[in-house]
This record gives C-alpha cells, structure tokens and sequence, in this order.
C-alpha cells in the first residue's frame, strides 16, 4: 500500500498546472510550513481508503507539514502543530476548516477535506501553531480548485 507521503510527492510531481502558485511552503525562521491543495479525486484509491477520504471531483483536499532545519543546510524533521484555518471565497463567505493528523514514520501531517464549486478562488488562512511555540504561524495564500 502506498503511503501518504508516497502520494503527496506524486502530487508534486503533477503540479505543473499549478505552477503559477509557486513553491508552496512558508519559511519561518528555522521552520517551514508545507502545503498543498488539490482535488481529492488525485489521491490513489488505497491512500483515501487508508486515511478515510472521500474521492470526489467536487472536495477539495488541504495537506500540511511542518519542518524544522535542525542542521544550517541540512535535514529538516516532521515536528507536530496546531493547525486551524478558514477559506472564503471572492464573496467573503467563510468555512472553518478542520485538520486531521497522520503520523507515519518520521512524518506528520494535517489533512482536510471541503467542498469548492467549480473555479472558484479561496482564500485560505491558516494558523499553525509548532509543538513548544506559544505564536502561531500565520500562512495565507489563495488557489483556484478545478473539478477534475
């Protein structure tokens, strides 16, 4: 069975439709926020079932890591959060975004699922709270999600 981490590189490498968004992390200070966003309909059929997502043309699909540069240009380590969030679209109605999180290994995730209308701009807020921070990491960006 292919893990989640198998299936979130496997994105990546997909992403050249989404290319106009840039690299999607948030550096700060020694730790990066990862995110990704796309239609669970690209996740593999074992990976959904595995962690219990819905695949489907019409639910959009949030992951989230956070890495810490343990080394000044070498390895970064999984380390657990806080995450909270909310996405509105260019009408300004909100939805509050739950996160779950998967372990496996020496990595940690939070993963969400909701439902988008076919091209539509969210603007999605996160705050991720590093295990041993008190502030938050505050990550905004916006993305269009396509029924695929």
């Amino acid at each position: 069975m292919k893990t989640l981490l198998t299936a979130v590189l496997m994105m990546f490498a997909a992403l050249p439709a989404f290319a106009d968004r840039g690299e999607q992390k948030k550096i700060f200070g020694e730790y990066e926020v990862h995110y990704i966003g796309l239609t669970s309909s690209f996740l593999t059929e074992e990976v959904a079932a595995a962690y219990g997502i819905t695949r489907s043309r019409s639910l959009g699909y949030l992951s989230i890591s956070v890495l810490e540069n343990i080394e000044q240009g070498g390895m970064a380590e999984a380390r657990t959060a806080k995450v909270t969030g909310t996405m509105k679209n260019l009408i300004g109605q909100s939805n509050e975004l739950t996160f779950k999180e998967i372990r496996e290994t020496d990595a940690v995730y939070y993963i969400s699922t909701f439902r988008f209308d076919e091209e539509e701009v969210y603007r999605i807020s996160l705050q991720v709270t590093a295990e041993g921070h008190s502030e938050p990491f505050d990550v905004n960006f916006s993305q269009r999600f396509y029924e695929e």
